[in-house]
């Protein structure tokens, strides 16, 4: 069987599409407990920011995401011989990408919201890929299935980022917000193990491997959905 799952990987790996890793902003702010974003971190003005402000009347726009980058030994064998592949994902907040028109207390609430949504989400996608490699003992499991597990969240997350915005800013739902808060704190709490840690953000400042004889991988397996599941 063991033989089989590893040849069914190598074939999963030929024919996924490779994904070429990102290249990150130094300016980005990194989700941590104590950092809140402040209506000085909004720095853009654009077209795409006047037209979401004409159309909907939104205050703040801002650009909230997920960060993702994988390294991997220098060397499979000898002294780096059964060490693992290592995933990192943050969330962060695009200084250069979020404008702001009016100084709305409600609106930056949200965006705080939308943020610890994005870590929430952060959590679940190392929670996964801790959950694959146990289970099929496997060296690679971020080279291999990072993008799949990151892909399928950012789904759900975008979905859960437009329901808190309709629910609490557009159609102004009575205590969107706060029943939004206490669902998404509940959650934190119970992914607490998987929070997002100095290690994470600093791979991320540092633009560059931190553990030695570790390199960053120039190219991952793409979304493995099409051509079969990962479970």
């Amino acid at each position: 069987m063991k033989k089989l799952s590893s040849i069914l990987l190598i074939l999963l790996a030929s024919c996924a599409t490779i994904t070429v890793q990102e290249r990150f902003p130094i300016t980005d702010i990194y989700w941590s407990s104590d950092r809140q974003i402040q209506f000085s971190d909004y720095q853009a003005m654009n077209d795409a920011c006047i037209e979401f402000n004409e159309r909907l009347g939104l205050h703040t726009i801002s650009d909230i995401g997920l960060r993702g980058i994988v390294d991997i030994p220098r060397r499979w064998r000898g002294r780096n011989a059964g060490r693992l592949d290592r995933g990192y994902i943050v969330p962060f907040f695009c200084r250069e990408c979020s404008c702001i028109f009016y100084k709305d207390s409600l609106s930056l609430k949200v965006d705080h919201l939308i943020f610890d949504t994005a870590e929430l989400f952060a959590r679940r996608i190392r929670r996964e890929l801790r959950s694959i490699q146990v289970e099929r003992n496997i060296r690679n499991p971020n080279s291999m299935f990072f993008t799949t597990v990151r892909n399928q969240n950012e789904e759900e997350m975008r979905r859960v980022f437009g329901q808190i915005f309709r629910d609490v800013l557009i159609d102004k739902r009575e205590n969107a917000y706060e029943k939004w808060r206490e669902q998404i704190d509940e959650l934190l709490e119970e992914t607490i193990e998987f929070i997002t840690t100095d290690e994470d953000r600093r791979r991320f400042t540092s633009g560059r491997p931190i553990v030695e004889g570790y390199i960053e991988a120039r190219t991952i397996a793409g979304d493995l959905r099409s051509i079969g599941n990962t479970n």
